[in-house]
């Protein structure tokens, strides 16, 4: 279990384990019919972003299961690593579809049997296949269930009775603690070493949850959330090429920029957290 370590003196919301997908969320109030009217808005615009990069993401999947179905390896490790970024935005509000967060992305310790389980399925599964092992033929049908797991995940994301207020900002915190807790371990991407890519996805999906709030914030709280994702960001664009979604190796990365990396996603947290207690979300 992971616990946020705030600074400060600003609390941490609880966090539990959520069963099958090995990571951890913000405890999240019901979701219910009365949510503040003061953040509807701001809750569906949330969500609408996620519909549309879920959008996004289905096209990508299938790319990848033409690539897998190819036998062209090198086609299918661009395909995967391209497929990557829509869904590393989405897991901010993972916690609200937690069964296809674990379809989708859970990683090996997940399950009892690690690696070798017969649940074991989503991304890491296929990026192993493809990555560590070289086996298109076992990764196809991964692949197809993927496709099936983001399809479902599209049509939950059209279900409002899914999302709060709270729901998005614990998840904004859990997600940015992971990242610095366990992420930046190199845990995320250990196979196709495209850990930096993960970690500017998540924060590109964190800001996008917290953007639609900003208008019941005041200027100062928003420029700490602002000036901390941007920041951050700052550490991991000069990895990226234009046209290309790969980042730098992780494996070069050397040990002062990945200091450096979990310090600027702990800001973000803490900003974020500030920001959460100022506008009176609890839960």
């Amino acid at each position: 279990m992971i616990k946020a370590a705030i600074a400060g003196g600003v609390s941490a919301p609880a966090v539990l384990p959520v069963l099958g997908t090995g990571r951890t969320f913000a405890a999240r109030a019901n979701h219910r019919a009365d949510m503040d009217p003061r953040f509807q808005d701001a809750v569906n615009a949330g969500v609408a972003y996620f519909r549309s990069r879920c959008d996004d993401q289905l096209p990508l999947v299938d790319s990848l299961r033409k690539a897998i179905a190819s036998g062209d390896l090198e086609s299918a490790k661009v395909a995967y690593i391209d497929a990557r970024p829509p869904y590393e935005e989405i897991e901010t509000i993972a916690g609200s579809f937690e069964e296809s967060d674990a379809d989708i992305d859970a990683r090996p310790y997940a399950f009892e049997g690690g690696e070798t389980d017969p649940e074991f399925r989503g991304f890491h599964k296929i990026e192993n296949l493809i990555f560590a092992e070289g086996d298109l033929e076992a990764a196809a049908p991964y692949a197809d269930r993927l496709m099936r797991s983001v399809q479902r995940l599209r049509v939950e994301l059209d279900e409002p009775e899914r999302f709060s207020p709270e729901g998005q900002f614990g998840g904004m915190v859990a997600l940015s603690n992971e990242v610095a807790a366990k992420k930046v371990s190199s845990e995320e991407e250990t196979w196709s070493d495209q850990s930096m890519l993960i970690f500017k996805h998540n924060w590109i999906g964190i800001y996008s949850q917290f953007k639609p709030f900003s208008k019941q914030l005041d200027d100062t709280t928003n420029g700490s959330v602002d000036n901390a994702y941007t920041s951050a960001m700052a550490l991991v664009l000069p990895h990226f090429r234009k046209g290309s979604a790969a980042g730098t190796p992780y494996s070069q990365i050397s040990i002062k920029e990945r200091r450096a990396i979990a310090d600027a996603s702990n800001r973000l947290r803490d900003a974020i957290i500030v920001a959460r207690d100022r506008i009176g979300i609890t839960g």
